[in-house]
């Protein structure tokens, strides 16, 4: 008899659903998912049905998480092992270590987020974007520009791998034709620290230097990296290898910084974008070399995305080879 109400009672256990965070809201609805972050009056959370979906804090009435959450007030930072729904509205309890859960009003909140994982497993990531330039001028103009990006952490490594392809025509005269293909390679020897070792390799085409290949190794610090985006700075020793389209070639060490600034805005919707890399070289004709980028993308949904760009190229040289660009770009891309 014992068996036979096992066997009835098993396939109730792949129907039940799963633990997950809820909320509860002034109008008497319910939602399911996994909460994502909390910042200012939005709370975002991403439901099995409905996918990611923003919700007015004002409007929550309580709420309960499956699993820890870090979550920050005006006075204080609590490590939540999670949170209990409470009775009374606009109200939270926090179960984090003491004899009861403690009560916190939750307009009192002001950031809401998972922990960052100690990550054992491989994690990926990556984004492709198509890109057209925008040019206040009167000729012709055709131009393409893709670049793609994939990022995967193991451990205490991280390896990123980029290319990008440009090629522009002008009143159907080739003017840019490039690529470029870069690998960088973090050890994280500390929670913040890390050891950065990196490899580029640019073609060009049409330009005065043919070829050039950039090899630099030196220290990162992570200032910060959560379901907000990141920031995190790095310093270099830097070999440059220039091959010019005359033959000639040139060899330089320098030093290099480096900073990649990433950041959600307005509950997900937005995401500000700005990298830099400055290269100083032991050149007496070249003072330094810039190349940065800032941008404004627009989260269509959790896998495409509207991009503005604006792209800065610049050498300080003190013979004719002094460079300033600067580009503006609108995109489509496309995040995994």
């Amino acid at each position: 008899m014992l068996m036979s109400r096992f066997f009835l009672l098993l396939p109730l256990l792949f129907v039940l659903p799963a633990v997950a965070d809820t909320l509860w809201l002034d109008n008497g609805d319910r939602l399911t998912g996994r909460i994502e972050l909390m910042e200012g009056n939005k709370l975002i959370i991403r439901t099995e049905v409905a996918g990611q979906v923003a919700v007015n804090v004002d409007r929550i009435r309580t709420l309960e998480s499956d699993g820890p959450l870090l979550i920050k007030t005006s006075d204080d930072t609590k490590h939540a092992r999670r949170i209990q729904a409470s009775d009374v509205a606009g109200e939270i309890m926090l179960v984090n270590g003491e004899p009861e859960p403690q009560a916190l009003r939750i307009s009192s909140l002001r950031q809401l987020m998972e922990p960052q994982p100690i990550i054992e497993d491989w994690a990926w990531n990556g984004r492709a974007n198509l890109s057209l330039e925008l040019e206040d001028t009167e000729s012709k103009k055709r131009d393409f520009d893709v670049k793609a990006t994939t990022e995967a952490r193991h451990g205490d490594w991280r390896h990123v791998l980029a290319g990008e392809f440009e090629r522009d025509y002008r009143n159907d005269i080739k003017s840019r034709h490039r690529w470029e293909a870069d690998y960088a390679l973090s050890w994280f020897f500390a929670e913040k620290w890390f050891w950065q070792n990196s490899v580029s390799y640019q073609r060009d085409h049409i330009d005065e230097v043919a070829r050039q290949i950039q090899i630099g190794s030196g220290p990162g610090y992570e200032w910060w990296n959560n379901a907000l985006g990141r920031f995190e700075t790095s310093a270099s020793f830097q070999h440059l290898r220039m091959d010019a389209r005359d033959g000639s070639d040139s060899r330089t060490n320098g030093l290099g910084l480096e900073w990649d600034y990433r950041r959600f805005l307005f509950g997900k919707r937005f995401q500000l974008v700005h990298n830099a890399e400055t290269i100083i070289p032991n050149d007496d004709q070249v003072d330094y070399i810039l190349d940065a980028e800032l941008g404004l993308r627009y989260l269509l949904n959790s896998w495409a995305s509207l991009s503005l760009a604006t792209e800065w190229d610049y050498i300080r040289s003190s013979d004719e080879k002094s460079r300033n660009e600067t580009r503006y770009k609108i995109g489509l891309g496309v995040n995994w």
